[in-house]
């Protein structure tokens, strides 16, 4: 048989399979009550999926992959289609992404693994449109699933959710982890402006604390804050002239976990481990301010798990200050993990992130190596 067959037969299997890997998408989303034709893009996110399975898309590991030793917790996908549905995140350029480029990334990097992620707004892109965000929802999912099955040693990732419909939520975390094979689940600071305190997210949360799957982890991301107009409206509600990706989303995260605090969210769902980015933002800044106006047992419960069931993404410019001003409230350095947050930091960034942590006085080597890689092993429960 000459090699030009060979690549027939081959070209002609993998189209098979790519079809057979759309129809299987389709049908276990009709199963689920999801119409991903509610979308005017799901045809192009489908034949993306396929395109991945293709040979022409067999991506080759560069060797400083391989031999890398890092693992990085924070780093996001940005599917093509996505990016034209959502042009500015946080009121800036979306960045663009590819899987070529990611493993470049990595390979500059010594990254030898990435935990995927989509970042805000994920599927809070259709306000007011349950059908619509869960379809979103569900089809980001199949893609970083396909991701984590062409590049499985390099490649996992966190499930992205459609709240706040708290049912479609539920059903989506749950084929996302059982069937996709998802690490965690991955939320927004806010969805739709409801932070995730919200009462209407306890059937959410208590799902996820009772599930029978292993660690529950779930992996927090800022999104833009916004308000409910009287006509139901989403209106932006950053309060300075500057794209909300530059302040804003760090207040976010503090006010997502105060309301998750003092909602006794935190408390009540001890099978819960929280990832929170960006060393956490202006949380632990305020923890005390609004800690201390709580009952007793919610501050020794919060405390505690903050430090036992938080792991703390070191993504960004937060070393060294931000971080020793976390340590300072008794968070150990063991619960410290990589995060690059690839591709949209500026790219001089990472390079210079990665040198602070390395440079950083109060860590030793063997804490900095642990921060790198092996603290996650830890924080998911590998």
């Amino acid at each position: 048989m000459t090699g030009t067959s060979v690549l027939a037969i081959l070209g002609s299997l993998s189209f098979a399979i790519a079809a057979n890997i759309t129809q299987h998408i389709i049908t276990a989303a009709e199963l689920d009550g999801i119409d991903l034709f509610s979308l005017p893009f799901a045809s192009e996110a489908l034949a993306s999926i396929e395109q991945l399975y293709t040979p022409a898309n067999q991506f080759s590991i560069p060797t400083a992959i391989r031999n890398g030793s890092r693992v990085d917790v924070h780093a996001h996908v940005v599917p093509p289609w996505y990016r034209v549905a959502v042009p500015y995140t946080a009121q800036s350029p979306t960045p663009e992404w590819s899987v070529e480029r990611h493993l470049e990334f990595m390979a500059n990097n010594s990254i030898r693994s990435s935990v995927l992620s989509i970042s805000a707004p994920g599927s809070t892109v259709f306000p007011g449109s349950a059908e619509k965000s869960a379809a979103l929802a569900r089809l980001l999912n199949e893609y970083l699933a396909v991701l984590a099955k062409v590049v499985p040693k390099q490649f996992s990732f966190f499930a992205v959710t459609p709240l706040p419909y708290t049912d479609a939520a539920i059903t989506e975390a749950k084929y996302a982890t059982r069937v996709l094979g998802a690490v965690g689940i991955g939320l927004l600071s806010n969805h739709e402006g409801y932070y995730l305190g919200n009462r209407s997210f306890t059937p959410f949360f208590q799902y996820l604390d009772e599930s029978p799957e292993g660690r529950k982890n779930i992996f927090v991301h800022p999104n833009a804050p916004c308000l409910h107009g009287e006509d139901g409206s989403l209106m932006d509600a950053n309060p300075t002239p500057y794209p909300a990706g530059l302040v804003e989303l760090y207040f976010e995260t503090a006010r997502t976990f105060m309301d998750l605090t003092i909602s006794r969210t935190v408390a009540n769902f001890t099978h819960l481990h929280w990832i929170v980015p960006h060393a956490g933002g202006a949380f632990p800044t305020i923890e005390d301010r609004f800690i201390t106006s709580q009952s007793a047992d919610v501050i020794a419960l919060s405390k505690a798990a903050y430090r036992s069931r938080f792991w703390w993404d070191a993504a960004g410019p937060v070393f060294p200050h931000q971080v020793l001003g976390l340590l300072g409230y008794g968070v150990p350095s063991s619960r410290l993990l990589y995060g690059s947050d690839f591709p949209y930091a500026p790219p001089f960034s990472y390079a210079y992130e990665i040198a602070a942590i390395q440079n950083a006085s109060f860590l030793d080597p063997a804490e900095k190596r642990s921060l790198f890689e092996g603290n996650i092993e830890k924080a998911l429960g590998c």
